[in-house]
C-alpha cells in the first residue's frame, strides 16, 4: 500500500542488527497492514535468526523461504516483510510466505507455521488496506494491490473505494479532495460519487470496489 505519509518507512539493517531491533520495526510496520507476529515464539525466533543470517551474506533480511533472482527490484519483493508486495496471496493464505505474521484476525495460528499454499483463480480475498483511524473523515488515500489502484475515501464514518484513475485525463484521483460524497479530480475537476463511481459525463464512470471495516481494519474484496 502506499500514500500513508504517517506510516514507519522499511529501514535498511546493517550487520549487527539483533532480532530484537527486527522485531521493534517489523511489528509496528505489519500492525498498519493488519498483521502481527506469529504465536510461536520459537518459530518466530528461528525465521528471524535465518533473515539474520541473510542480512550478513546478501545485504539485507530477504525472506529465507524465498529464492533471490539478483534482479534488484525483483529481490526487493521479498525483503521482510514484503506484505505490501503481496497482499491478495496473503489476505487468501491469512498469513505471509512463511507464517512469520498472520493475520490480525487469526485465532489460531499455530498451525500456519510454513504453510506454503497459492490462492486459487477467481478466488474472493479480503485484503486489509489501513486501520480506520488512519484516515481521517473527508479524506482520501491511495492503495496499491497488486495491480489494482485505488482510492479509499472516507466520508464521516463511511468507507468508499472506486478506481484511483480519472476517466478524463488518466489523473490518480487520490491526489483529489473529498467534497461530501463526491471525490474531485486534482487536475481539471471531474467528480464522481463515491458510493457508485457515477460522474455527469457519460459513459465514465468509476468501478467501485466492495469495502467493509471489520474490528477497525479497512478490507477490501478483490477477486485474484
Amino acid at each position: 500500500m502506499s500514500g500513508a505519509s504517517d506510516r514507519p518507512r522499511r529501514q535498511l539493517f546493517h550487520p549487527g542488527t539483533t532480532i530484537d531491533d527486527l522485531k521493534a520495526y517489523m511489528g509496528p510496520f505489519v500492525a498498519t497492514l493488519g498483521y502481527r507476529f506469529n504465536s510461536d515464539d520459537e518459530f518466530v525466533e528461528a525465521v528471524l535468526t535465518a533473515e539474520l543470517g541473510i542480512l550478513e551474506t546478501a545485504g539485507d533480511v530477504y525472506c529465507p523461504c524465498r529464492i533471490r533472482t539478483g534482479d534488484p527490484k525483483e529481490d526487493a519483493q521479498i525483503v521482510c516483510p514484503c506484505i505490501p508486495f503481496h497482499r491478495e496471496q496473503f489476505a487468501a493464505i491469512r498469513k505471509c510466505w512463511c507464517g512469520l505474521f498472520v493475520r490480525t484476525d487469526v485465532e489460531d495460528d499455530t498451525e500456519l507455521c510454513g504453510v506454503i499454499d497459492e490462492p486459487g483463480p477467481g478466488q474472493e480475498v479480503d485484503v486489509p488496506v489501513c486501520r480506520a483511524s488512519d484516515l481521517a473523515p473527508g479524506t482520501v488515500r491511495h492503495v496499491k494491490i497488486g495491480k489494482t489502484d485505488l482510492a479509499v475515501v472516507r466520508v464521516g464514518d463511511e468507507f468508499h473505494a472506486v478506481s484511483n484513475v480519472c476517466r478524463h485525463a488518466f489523473a490518480p484521483l487520490s491526489d483529489g479532495i473529498v467534497e461530501g460524497y463526491e471525490l474531485v479530480c486534482p487536475w481539471h475537476g471531474w467528480r464522481y460519487d463515491v458510493r457508485d463511481g457515477t460522474t455527469d459525463h457519460p459513459g465514465a464512470d468509476l468501478r467501485v470496489y466492495p469495502l467493509f471495516v471489520v474490528n477497525e481494519c479497512v478490507m477490501i474484496r478483490l477477486s485474484v
